[in-house]
């Protein structure tokens, strides 16, 4: 049986989506436990999106719109773009597996921060190319130093920004300055699946930037801020060349058609995005002044969550919350020990982990 798998796939460990809040009441006996570990939206969707959702169930009966037409039709009129400059994902993660499927090959280098989201390096390995893995710079993308990794074989650049599991962000300045010094030769993919939680000044003119630049793809997400992870719908923007090589590889009914419904209405409502967004903003605070009592290292974040620094094993703190019922991320196997990465939830959720976790510090 080992002869007919690919050598590659062996090298490869499953994703782990982190506990399930119905796994840890189980295993503990605990009731009414959070999660805040998967960077999900607590404040769930908008009403009105639930409601198309009901009023398309009929439908399931029937393939979806392939081409996801009144969607990327949306999306373009967002985005002052042609639809066939969009191509529509099973969540961005599809995409960037897509990405992989269409552009890398054997020798093959893609270059990727250190640590980053876990599901870049996998397409380097499944297409048998090379990941060339960039540090960061006290959390941050160090783009000076990922053109310069660019070399001859160097045939995709991804960026998280905001990174992931880290939480910061690279200005617009210095993205403009990186796609300046890399060849056209070299696609550059700016994962911005956190992209609506920044607040940051420098920020808003990254799809400025990959309309006038030929080599730049920008992936989007309806799984965080507007809260319809378990539908798994994302795209890409990007000139028609990319988004046609993506269409090339793209399975043809890679979304449903209550994901569009979804997607759509989700676009129409401001309000409940603003709502989360201010949430948000205060949740980061909570979070940043409770570390600060604690003499925990918060990295200021630019997502919908933060990344603390223990100084010290996670486990034993990852643990203890659990027993608290408080579903964290450990970061050791994201490539930062003695670091959890914690959701910004309801404040209510987030009172909740202060609480436990001074509990859980106290000498």
């Amino acid at each position: 049986m080992r002869g007919i798998v690919k050598p590659q796939v062996m090298c490869l460990r499953p994703y782990s989506p982190g506990m399930p809040v119905a796994e840890l009441e189980r295993l503990h006996g605990i009731k009414n436990a959070i999660k805040l570990a998967s960077n999900e939206n607590p404040f769930g969707p908008a009403p009105a999106v639930v409601e198309a959702i009901r009023a398309a169930v009929p439908d399931i009966g029937f393939y979806p719109d392939g081409a996801a037409h009144d969607l990327r039709h949306a999306l373009a009129a967002r985005h002052g773009v042609s639809p066939d400059q969009l191509c529509i994902g099973n969540g961005s993660d599809e995409l960037i597996q897509l990405l992989g499927i269409a552009c890398l090959d054997a020798g093959d280098e893609l270059v990727i921060g250190d640590p980053t989201f876990a599901r870049y390096e996998p397409q380097a390995t499944l297409n048998r190319a090379v990941a060339v893995k960039v540090p960061l710079r006290d959390y941050v993308h160090d783009v000076d130093a990922m053109a310069d990794a660019v070399t001859p074989r160097s045939k995709m650049i991804i960026v998280a920004n905001p990174a992931n599991p880290a939480g910061t962000y690279v200005g617009d300045a210095a993205i403009e300055r990186f796609l300046d010094r890399v060849p056209e030769s070299v696609l550059v993919v700016l994962d911005e699946a956190y992209y609506e939680f920044v607040d940051d000044p420098d920020h808003g003119r990254s799809e400025a930037l990959c309309l006038v630049r030929p080599n730049v793809v920008i992936l989007r997400t309806f799984s965080k801020i507007h809260a319809l992870a378990a539908l798994r719908i994302g795209y890409s923007l990007a000139n028609r060349t990319v988004t046609d090589w993506l269409e090339k590889v793209r399975e043809p009914f890679n979304t449903g058609t209550l994901a569009h419904v979804a997607a759509r209405k989700a676009l129409q409502d401001e309000t409940h995005v603003r709502r989360t967004l201010e949430a948000n903003r205060a949740g980061r605070i909570v979070y940043a002044e409770a570390c600060a009592r604690l003499g925990v290292k918060a990295v200021p974040s630019q997502a919908n969550f933060v990344l603390m620094d223990l100084g010290r094993p996670e486990q034993p703190v990852y643990q203890a919350l659990l027993q608290k019922g408080v579903i964290v991320r450990a970061c050791t196997p994201l490539g930062l020990p003695n670091h959890i990465r914690v959701t910004v939830g309801t404040p209510e959720q987030c009172e909740r982990f202060v609480t436990a976790f001074a509990e859980v510090l106290a000498p």
